[in-house]
């Protein structure tokens, strides 16, 4: 997923509010999350970005599960 793509589910609630759109989840929050997983893509810095960003939000559903 491209970063458009990502900005454009981000906006686009499913219904209702952003705030339901986005489980409650403030965005401070999820902006928090998005740079934990970005800084991981560049950490594990795996020769598939593809499998890199796969264990970056893996991870990051680890650390911010609630």
């Amino acid at each position: 997923m491209d970063a458009a793509e990502m900005k454009k589910i981000w906006e686009e609630p499913v219904s209702g509010s952003k705030q339901v759109a986005r489980n409650y989840i403030p965005e401070s929050t999820g902006l928090e999350m998005v740079e934990y997983c970005e800084k991981l893509v560049a950490v594990f810095g795996l020769e598939d970005i593809e499998q890199s960003h796969d264990e970056a939000i893996r991870m990051t559903q680890i650390k911010f599960r609630r």
